[in-house]
């Protein structure tokens, strides 16, 4: 049985969409979606030597489906479970169905091409990442509240077992391997007088951690670099249909599956513009107008993917150069956030 009036509203990104109606579920509605997602560090870059298509190294422009929720509510101070179950599907689908049985509402990272409401709206690609949840079971049909922004209607919809079972247990790039999390009941009253400054500060540490100074050469702005150097290599080493395969997938990961990219870096401006307010921060309202910049370049590069794939006047060196003006805009920036912001007098007094 479904849980009554759960909120399914519409929002900029799966994640995050899936926790803001969760927390409305729970009676605390004071939160917008892009102050969840800076507070939860969701921005990031990786050109990892481990992601690879086709053995061909892949950027990923988001940290790994559920970290935004889980260091979302640790800041929060909401309680937070999480569980991945590996290949043991009937145990994975065991423990979903007791927690919906409980009317507790779960958070599902699936395979996004398995799910039949998504074709009349979008060519969904062979995504891992997608978030959404589970609400209710009536048989062998799960009711399914789905917050992506593509999705024309808040109605619900409704997933056999079996396809919820290949949804969660498929293989290739980072296979959900049947993650699962959920939220504790708020306390009444939780969030009312609230201070958001220090869990607002503690997700911009992190995201300035990630993006200056994790100590491998593929994260953050040396990550962006690395990426920019090894496109300028791809006509050597790959075949043009390759390269082709490629560009179609960063162009969709960028503008439509995964909303990395410039969709994240929009989110994070308004987090920025937010957290200006509340600070009475110059530093972070300028920040937020070099990230809306530093979006619009991520747009740009999307583009050209695609005009590259239609041998539009485009060069993978020119993209090369494109990737390498984001880098040093991005460094910019978290230097700017690192060093005039979380080391002034505004952010002293909480730490």
């Amino acid at each position: 049985m479904a849980i009554e009036n759960y909120p399914n509203q519409r929002k900029k990104h799966c994640e995050t969409g899936t926790l803001l109606n969760m927390l409305k579920y729970y009676g605390y509605e004071g939160m917008s979606e892009t102050m969840a997602f800076g507070i939860g560090s969701g921005f990031n870059f990786v050109y990892s030597p481990f992601l690879r298509m086709r053995g061909v190294k892949l950027p990923m422009f988001r940290i790994r489906p559920g970290l935004i929720a889980k260091n979302y509510c640790e800041r929060m101070g909401i309680g937070f479970h999480y569980e991945e179950f590996g290949n043991r599907v009937n145990k994975s689908m065991k423990a979903l169905d007791e927690l919906v049985d409980q009317q507790i509402p779960v958070g599902l990272v699936v395979n996004v091409a398995r799910l039949h409401y998504f074709s009349p709206v979008v060519n969904e690609s062979n995504f891992n990442g997608h978030v959404l949840t589970v609400i209710g079971k009536e048989g062998s049909n799960y009711t399914i509240a789905d917050s992506d922004t593509r999705l024309t209607t808040d109605d619900y919809v409704f997933l056999t077992e079996d396809v919820m079972r290949k949804s969660r247990f498929v293989s290739g790039l980072a296979a959900p391997h049947g993650k699962m999390f959920y939220i504790d009941p708020l306390p009444k009253g939780f969030g009312e007088n609230m201070d958001l400054k220090p869990a607002i500060i503690q997700g911009l540490e992190e995201s300035c951690r990630r993006m200056l100074r994790v100590p491998v050469p593929f994260y953050g702005w040396t990550g962006l670099n690395c990426f920019a150097r090894s496109l300028k290599m791809w006509k050597v080493w790959f075949s043009e249909n390759l390269i082709g395969f490629i560009l179609l997938w960063i162009y969709r990961l960028i503008e439509t599956t995964g909303t990395g990219g410039a969709g994240h870096r929009y989110m994070y401006a308004d987090f920025l513009n937010e957290a200006a307010e509340l600070f009475g921060s110059e530093v972070l309202a300028d920040c937020a107008n070099l990230m809306n910049a530093d979006a619009d370049s991520w747009r740009q590069f999307s583009l050209d993917s695609r005009r590259y794939m239609k041998s539009d006047n485009i060069t993978l060196r020119e993209m090369s150069e494109l990737l390498e003006t984001i880098g040093q805009q991005e460094k910019r920036i978290f230097e700017k956030i690192d060093t005039e912001f979380l080391h002034s007098d505004l952010v002293r007094k909480y730490a």
